[in-house]
């Protein structure tokens, strides 16, 4: 199965962001990113479903909210940033 990263970059603003798209109906994780995703210091994530990427950045920019790095994980665990 394929997921988006959404990069945060802490610990909280993962937990917000996450708290965020819960609210939207979207199924979030927080979590560190895998080691494939080459992110460097304290960074988290958010995982979410694929086809809910768009509903996510919708619901992000609607609660006035930023978001870092987008990466597309691939069900091997190797991942690539996307550009939304």
């Amino acid at each position: 199965m394929v997921f988006y990263l959404i990069i945060c970059r802490s610990l909280t603003y993962a937990q917000r962001t996450a708290k965020v798209l819960e609210r939207a109906g979207i199924s979030a994780i927080v979590m560190r990113p895998p080691v494939k995703i080459p992110e460097k210091g304290c960074v988290y994530c958010v995982k979410i479903s694929e086809k809910r990427l768009r509903e996510a950045l919708i619901a992000l920019n609607n609660a006035g909210m930023s978001h870092g790095k987008i990466y597309i994980l691939y069900a091997d665990g190797s991942g690539a940033e996307v550009k939304p």
